[in-house]
Protein backbone atom coordinates (compact mmCIF):
# COMPACT_ATOMS: atom_id res chain seq x y z
CA UNK A 1 0.00 0.00 0.00
CA UNK A 2 1.34 3.44 -0.97
CA UNK A 3 0.53 6.22 1.49
CA UNK A 4 1.06 9.89 0.62
CA UNK A 5 1.81 12.73 3.01
CA UNK A 6 -1.40 14.80 3.36
CA UNK A 7 0.65 18.01 3.44
CA UNK A 8 3.14 17.70 0.55
CA UNK A 9 1.89 14.52 -1.22
CA UNK A 10 5.30 12.81 -1.02
CA UNK A 11 5.31 9.05 -0.48
CA UNK A 12 5.30 8.20 3.23
CA UNK A 13 7.15 5.52 5.17
CA UNK A 14 5.33 3.21 7.57
CA UNK A 15 6.75 3.63 11.08
CA UNK A 16 4.66 1.33 13.27
CA UNK A 17 1.16 0.05 13.87
CA UNK A 18 -0.98 1.04 16.85
CA UNK A 19 -4.18 -0.50 18.16
CA UNK A 20 -6.30 2.15 16.41
CA UNK A 21 -4.19 3.23 13.41
CA UNK A 22 -0.83 3.18 11.60
CA UNK A 23 1.78 5.93 12.08
CA UNK A 24 3.43 7.12 8.86
CA UNK A 25 6.29 9.53 8.20
CA UNK A 26 6.61 11.69 5.10
CA UNK A 27 9.69 10.70 3.11
CA UNK A 28 10.51 14.25 1.96
CA UNK A 29 13.59 15.63 3.73
CA UNK A 30 12.02 19.08 3.89
CA UNK A 31 8.80 17.84 5.50
CA UNK A 32 9.00 14.66 7.59
CA UNK A 33 5.45 15.07 8.91
CA UNK A 34 4.24 12.09 10.91
CA UNK A 35 0.55 11.28 10.74
CA UNK A 36 -2.07 8.67 11.60
CA UNK A 37 -3.83 6.85 8.80
CA UNK A 38 -6.57 5.79 8.98
CA UNK A 39 -8.10 8.53 11.13
CA UNK A 40 -11.07 7.71 13.36
CA UNK A 41 -14.43 8.46 11.77
CA UNK A 42 -16.64 11.09 13.41
CA UNK A 43 -18.67 8.61 15.47
CA UNK A 44 -15.59 6.79 16.79
CA UNK A 45 -13.85 10.11 17.43
CA UNK A 46 -16.79 11.41 19.47
CA UNK A 47 -16.72 8.25 21.61
CA UNK A 48 -12.96 8.59 22.04
CA UNK A 49 -13.27 12.18 23.29
CA UNK A 50 -15.93 11.18 25.78
CA UNK A 51 -13.78 8.29 27.01
CA UNK A 52 -10.48 10.18 27.13
CA UNK A 53 -11.48 13.74 28.02
CA UNK A 54 -15.12 14.68 28.44
CA UNK A 55 -17.49 12.13 29.99
CA UNK A 56 -21.08 13.40 30.12
CA UNK A 57 -21.17 12.58 33.85
CA UNK A 58 -18.22 11.57 35.95
CA UNK A 59 -19.67 8.70 38.03
CA UNK A 60 -16.13 7.81 39.02
CA UNK A 61 -15.01 7.66 35.37
CA UNK A 62 -11.26 8.25 35.27
CA UNK A 63 -10.27 10.77 32.60
CA UNK A 64 -7.28 9.40 30.69
CA UNK A 65 -5.81 12.75 29.64
CA UNK A 66 -6.08 15.55 32.18
CA UNK A 67 -6.03 19.29 31.48
CA UNK A 68 -2.75 21.14 31.71
CA UNK A 69 -2.32 22.17 35.38
CA UNK A 70 -3.17 25.78 36.25
CA UNK A 71 0.36 26.39 37.54
CA UNK A 72 1.86 25.45 34.16
CA UNK A 73 -0.50 27.80 32.30
CA UNK A 74 0.34 30.66 34.67
CA UNK A 75 4.04 30.11 33.99
CA UNK A 76 3.33 30.16 30.26
CA UNK A 77 1.34 33.40 30.39
CA UNK A 78 3.96 35.09 32.60
CA UNK A 79 6.71 34.22 30.13
CA UNK A 80 4.55 35.11 27.14
CA UNK A 81 3.91 38.51 28.69
CA UNK A 82 7.66 39.02 29.08
CA UNK A 83 8.11 38.01 25.45
CA UNK A 84 5.43 40.06 23.64
CA UNK A 85 4.38 42.69 26.22
CA UNK A 86 1.50 43.21 28.64
CA UNK A 87 -1.54 41.07 27.93
CA UNK A 88 -4.16 43.13 29.76
CA UNK A 89 -6.94 44.35 27.47
CA UNK A 90 -6.00 42.11 24.53
CA UNK A 91 -8.61 39.90 22.88
CA UNK A 92 -7.74 36.19 22.90
CA UNK A 93 -9.31 33.28 21.04
CA UNK A 94 -8.77 29.90 22.69
CA UNK A 95 -9.13 27.54 19.72
CA UNK A 96 -10.22 24.10 20.91
CA UNK A 97 -10.74 25.46 24.42
CA UNK A 98 -12.04 22.25 26.03
CA UNK A 99 -13.42 23.15 29.44
CA UNK A 100 -11.88 26.61 29.21
CA UNK A 101 -9.00 26.22 31.67
CA UNK A 102 -6.58 28.20 29.48
CA UNK A 103 -9.10 31.03 29.07
CA UNK A 104 -9.84 31.11 32.79
CA UNK A 105 -6.13 31.55 33.57
CA UNK A 106 -5.80 34.05 30.72
CA UNK A 107 -8.46 36.22 32.34
CA UNK A 108 -6.20 36.49 35.41
CA UNK A 109 -3.77 38.36 33.13
CA UNK A 110 -6.50 40.70 31.84
CA UNK A 111 -7.17 38.95 28.56
CA UNK A 112 -10.65 39.24 27.04
CA UNK A 113 -11.38 35.65 26.15
CA UNK A 114 -13.47 33.71 23.66
CA UNK A 115 -13.22 30.09 22.63
CA UNK A 116 -14.27 27.46 20.14
CA UNK A 117 -14.98 23.88 21.21
CA UNK A 118 -16.83 21.20 19.23
CA UNK A 119 -17.50 18.84 22.16
CA UNK A 120 -20.87 19.82 23.72
CA UNK A 121 -20.01 18.60 27.25
CA UNK A 122 -16.76 20.56 27.37
CA UNK A 123 -18.39 23.60 25.74
CA UNK A 124 -21.06 23.74 28.44
CA UNK A 125 -18.41 23.87 31.15
CA UNK A 126 -16.38 26.54 29.33
CA UNK A 127 -19.46 28.68 28.68
CA UNK A 128 -20.10 28.85 32.44
CA UNK A 129 -16.87 30.84 32.94
CA UNK A 130 -17.80 34.49 33.56
CA UNK A 131 -17.15 36.85 30.63
CA UNK A 132 -16.37 33.89 28.35
CA UNK A 133 -17.94 33.51 24.89
CA UNK A 134 -17.79 29.98 23.48
CA UNK A 135 -18.77 28.75 20.02
CA UNK A 136 -18.85 25.24 18.50
CA UNK A 137 -16.64 26.31 15.58
CA UNK A 138 -15.31 29.30 13.65
CA UNK A 139 -18.39 29.41 11.38
CA UNK A 140 -20.64 29.92 14.42
CA UNK A 141 -18.29 32.58 15.77
CA UNK A 142 -18.34 34.37 12.41
CA UNK A 143 -22.13 34.22 12.28
CA UNK A 144 -22.41 35.77 15.76
CA UNK A 145 -19.59 38.33 15.29
CA UNK A 146 -18.84 38.81 11.58
CA UNK A 147 -16.10 41.41 12.04
CA UNK A 148 -14.44 40.05 15.18
CA UNK A 149 -10.63 39.84 15.24
CA UNK A 150 -8.18 38.92 17.98
CA UNK A 151 -4.80 40.08 19.21
CA UNK A 152 -3.85 36.58 20.31
CA UNK A 153 -5.00 33.13 19.18
CA UNK A 154 -3.78 30.09 21.09
CA UNK A 155 -3.88 26.42 20.11
CA UNK A 156 -2.72 24.73 23.30
CA UNK A 157 -2.05 21.05 22.52
CA UNK A 158 -4.78 21.24 19.86
CA UNK A 159 -3.02 21.11 16.49
CA UNK A 160 -2.37 17.37 16.78
CA UNK A 161 -6.16 16.79 17.00
CA UNK A 162 -7.07 18.59 13.76
CA UNK A 163 -7.91 16.66 10.59
CA UNK A 164 -6.33 19.29 8.30
CA UNK A 165 -4.37 21.66 10.57
CA UNK A 166 -3.01 23.84 7.74
CA UNK A 167 -6.58 24.61 6.68
CA UNK A 168 -7.67 25.47 10.24
CA UNK A 169 -4.62 27.71 10.68
CA UNK A 170 -5.27 29.50 7.40
CA UNK A 171 -8.81 30.21 8.57
CA UNK A 172 -7.52 31.46 11.92
CA UNK A 173 -5.05 33.79 10.20
CA UNK A 174 -8.06 35.75 8.99
CA UNK A 175 -9.21 36.22 12.60
CA UNK A 176 -5.96 37.88 13.70
CA UNK A 177 -5.65 41.64 13.83
CA UNK A 178 -2.64 43.12 12.00
CA UNK A 179 0.29 42.60 14.35
CA UNK A 180 -1.57 39.86 16.22
CA UNK A 181 0.08 36.64 17.36
CA UNK A 182 -0.76 32.97 16.95
CA UNK A 183 0.70 30.63 19.58
CA UNK A 184 0.81 26.88 18.90
CA UNK A 185 1.97 24.26 21.39
CA UNK A 186 2.28 20.53 20.82
CA UNK A 187 4.38 17.55 21.85
CA UNK A 188 7.83 17.01 20.35
CA UNK A 189 8.29 13.61 18.66
CA UNK A 190 12.06 13.87 19.25
CA UNK A 191 11.79 14.38 23.00
CA UNK A 192 13.51 11.86 25.25
CA UNK A 193 10.26 10.16 26.25
CA UNK A 194 9.15 9.65 22.64
CA UNK A 195 12.56 8.25 21.68
CA UNK A 196 12.53 5.79 24.58
CA UNK A 197 8.88 4.73 24.50
CA UNK A 198 8.28 4.79 20.72
CA UNK A 199 4.79 3.38 20.00
CA UNK A 200 4.09 3.21 23.76
CA UNK A 201 4.40 7.01 24.01
CA UNK A 202 1.04 8.38 25.16
CA UNK A 203 0.86 10.90 22.32
CA UNK A 204 0.99 8.09 19.78
CA UNK A 205 -1.41 5.96 21.82
CA UNK A 206 -3.99 8.77 22.10
CA UNK A 207 -6.64 7.90 19.46
CA UNK A 208 -7.70 11.55 19.09
CA UNK A 209 -4.25 12.54 17.78
CA UNK A 210 -3.90 12.63 14.00
CA UNK A 211 -0.48 14.32 13.62
CA UNK A 212 2.85 14.17 15.45
CA UNK A 213 5.33 17.02 15.06
CA UNK A 214 8.96 17.96 15.23
CA UNK A 215 10.37 21.44 14.59
CA UNK A 216 10.70 20.99 10.85
CA UNK A 217 7.21 19.62 10.22
CA UNK A 218 5.46 22.10 12.54
CA UNK A 219 7.27 25.01 10.88
CA UNK A 220 6.22 23.70 7.47
CA UNK A 221 2.56 23.38 8.49
CA UNK A 222 2.52 26.95 9.85
CA UNK A 223 4.02 28.31 6.64
CA UNK A 224 1.62 26.23 4.53
CA UNK A 225 -1.17 28.12 6.32
CA UNK A 226 0.25 31.40 5.01
CA UNK A 227 2.27 32.60 7.99
CA UNK A 228 5.60 34.12 6.95
CA UNK A 229 6.70 35.38 10.39
CA UNK A 230 7.30 32.11 12.27
CA UNK A 231 9.71 31.46 15.13
CA UNK A 232 10.20 28.96 17.91
CA UNK A 233 9.58 30.15 21.47
CA UNK A 234 11.26 28.36 24.36
CA UNK A 235 9.49 28.98 27.68
CA UNK A 236 11.04 27.03 30.54
CA UNK A 237 8.25 25.31 32.44
CA UNK A 238 8.34 23.65 35.87
CA UNK A 239 5.83 20.81 35.91
CA UNK A 240 4.32 20.13 39.36
CA UNK A 241 4.10 16.35 38.83
CA UNK A 242 7.80 16.02 37.98
CA UNK A 243 9.98 14.43 40.65
CA UNK A 244 13.68 15.09 41.11
CA UNK A 245 14.71 12.67 38.34
CA UNK A 246 12.30 14.06 35.72
CA UNK A 247 13.24 17.64 36.60
CA UNK A 248 16.89 16.76 36.18
CA UNK A 249 16.18 15.14 32.81
CA UNK A 250 14.16 18.19 31.77
CA UNK A 251 17.00 20.55 32.76
CA UNK A 252 19.40 18.47 30.66
CA UNK A 253 17.09 18.02 27.66
CA UNK A 254 15.78 21.61 27.50
CA UNK A 255 18.94 23.31 26.13
CA UNK A 256 19.45 20.37 23.74
CA UNK A 257 15.98 20.80 22.23
CA UNK A 258 14.85 17.41 23.56
CA UNK A 259 12.20 18.60 26.02
CA UNK A 260 8.61 17.38 25.66
CA UNK A 261 6.96 20.50 24.27
CA UNK A 262 7.21 22.58 21.10
CA UNK A 263 6.02 26.20 21.15
CA UNK A 264 5.81 28.36 18.04
CA UNK A 265 4.67 31.96 17.62
CA UNK A 266 3.49 33.43 14.32
CA UNK A 267 2.97 37.12 13.62
CA UNK A 268 0.09 38.02 11.36
CA UNK A 269 1.98 40.58 9.32
CA UNK A 270 4.39 42.67 11.36
CA UNK A 271 7.87 41.60 12.36
CA UNK A 272 8.74 39.93 15.63
CA UNK A 273 10.73 42.99 16.76
CA UNK A 274 7.65 45.19 16.57
CA UNK A 275 5.94 46.35 19.76
CA UNK A 276 3.03 44.32 21.05
CA UNK A 277 -0.20 44.38 19.03
CA UNK A 278 -2.73 47.02 19.84
CA UNK A 279 -5.87 46.08 21.71
CA UNK A 280 -9.40 46.75 20.55
CA UNK A 281 -9.20 50.32 21.90
CA UNK A 282 -6.15 51.08 19.74
CA UNK A 283 -3.72 51.40 22.65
Amino acid sequence: MVELCPLCCTEAIRRFELAHTIVWKCGASGCGLQFADPQLDETSLSHAYKDCYYPAVSNGHKIRYENTPDTVLRQMFLQLQSHIGMLGGLGMLDYGCGRGVLSRIGQEFGLITAGTEPDPNARTVAAAIPRMSVYPNVAALREAKPTEQYDLIILWTVIEHLRHPWSDLEQLRGLLRPGGRLLVSTMNIWCLRARLERERWENYENPTHFYYFDRKSLNRVLRAAGFTEVWEWKPKIRYPHHGILRRSLYDISFPLGLADGLFYICANRNSRSEARPRDSRGR
